[in-house]
């Protein structure tokens, strides 16, 4: 194993520092971005040192990061990546620290995986451990996901980048071998509580997600109640077990994506027909979801599967006010949202949309994006008692993340 682990690293070794060459040729070198990631390097490195001062104390690994601190870790900010002390920006995936605001991932947390996978009641460091019989200490402890590419601090010490699935570098396993399901096999169900499956797809349990954050405002709507599908696993049906068709590298919690604060921590999918063909079985609309307030403009954080022609009615908004009088914000194929793997990049949308989150990870074909349109209110002076969202029954499937209104 250690062998397979040597080989691994010394074909990462290769692979970016060609990536570097290539990167120094075109001229696309970012110099607050290296210094960025070489501040996080660092950081990871005094981390996997006081991780092992623990071990050798405590002959176990912490619970949370923040047992490190401040017997092996005196300098609690290093717990804090660069660009979250420039941005605010954390990506923590619903395994969040009980007891110290920290900007990086632990994967050996001792905690439920919840919404991850839908491994439920099954721990990070049983999984993580798994893992590790499987293909050795390449396996991520600690990541960063707030970099072009994600840092991964292994168990053994070494850091390597990669996208959202560190999986994808080693050839020799099949990832799809490295999931909950298959490393827990027939008492995964079992274990995660009636987990695993796609949420929505039928037969599921429902999965769970992060809590709202205590700073949310109100302005931020609540739609813990309406999530009907997980950020960390792949929700349409024929993307199942691919572990690749899912949100997981999109940031958790109140984050700001394209100059508007969200809450984001699942997903409420509507039906579309090609998504109840591939077996999805998701609901026509969602009615009530509460809101309370005066406001002057909405913002929606939105995206939809599968593509129609242009101009498409594929879905709407309904605002019902509290003196009975009722609005409609359409969603327009084209002008506020595209199918969630089309290039983002070269396709205008109306004045009032624009693309709040992309990513291309190395593993899967297309990006993945979120966009953000803002509507003003069509009656500002009334008071919107809640908004309904409905599928307009197209081939295109409209997803909501968040809803922030101003």
């Amino acid at each position: 194993m250690k062998a397979n682990a040597r080989v691994f690293f010394t074909l990462m070794t290769v692979c970016c520092v060609c990536a570097g060459d290539v990167r120094g040729a075109l001229g696309q070198d970012d110099k607050q971005a290296d210094q960025e990631k070489e501040a996080c390097i660092g950081n990871l490195k005094q981390i996997y040192e006081a991780i092992q001062k623990y071990r050798r104390d405590h002959k176990a690994l912490p619970d949370w990061l923040s047992d490190l601190a401040p017997s092996y870790l005196p300098d609690k900010s290093v717990l804090v990546c660069p660009v979250t002390k420039r941005t605010g920006k954390t990506a923590n995936f619903g395994i969040v620290d009980p007891h110290l605001a920290n900007a990086y991932l632990f994967e050996f947390a001792n905690t439920d995986m919840g919404a991850i996978y839908n491994g439920g009641k099954i721990k990070m460091l049983e999984w993580k451990q798994k893992q590790m019989g499987v293909v050795g200490s390449v396996v991520p402890m600690v990541r960063c996901h707030l970099h072009n590419q994600i840092l991964n601090l292994s168990f053994d010490g070494e850091i390597y980048e990669s996208g959202s699935s560190w999986e994808d570098l080693f050839s020799v396993v099949d990832k799809a071998d490295l999931s909950p399901e298959k490393l827990f096999g027939k008492d995964f169900a079992r274990l995660a509580g009636g987990g695993g499956g796609v949420g929505g797809g039928g037969g599921a349990s429902a999965p769970s997600y992060p809590p709202r954050s205590a700073e949310a405002k109100t302005n931020q709507v609540d739609l813990s109640q309406f999530y009907n599908a997980s950020l960390a696993k792949a929700w349409h049906p024929a993307a199942a077990g691919t572990q690749g068709y899912d949100l997981a590298p999109l940031p958790q919690g109140l984050q700001t994506f394209a100059d508007v604060s969200f809450d984001v921590r699942g997903v409420v999918q509507i039906a579309g027909r090609k998504l109840e063909e591939a077996g999805g079985k998701f609901p026509s609309e969602v009615k009530g979801i509460p809101f309370g307030a005066r406001c002057k403009r909405l913002h929606f954080l939105h995206s939809t599967g599968w593509s129609v022609p242009e101009g498409t009615k594929i879905g709407s908004y309904r605002l019902n006010y509290s003196n009975g009088e009722t609005r409609e914000l359409p969603i327009i194929y084209g002008q506020q949202v595209r199918d969630w793997f089309a290039n983002s990049s070269s396709q205008p949308l109306d004045k009032n949309s624009a693309v709040a989150w992309s990513i291309k990870p190395p593993r899967d074909a297309d990006n993945k994006t979120l966009f953000k349109t803002s509507w003003e209110n069509p009656l500002p002076d009334g008071e919107i008692k809640s908004i309904d969202y409905i599928s307009a029954g197209s081939d295109a499937a409209p997803f909501l993340i968040a809803i922030t209104a101003e």
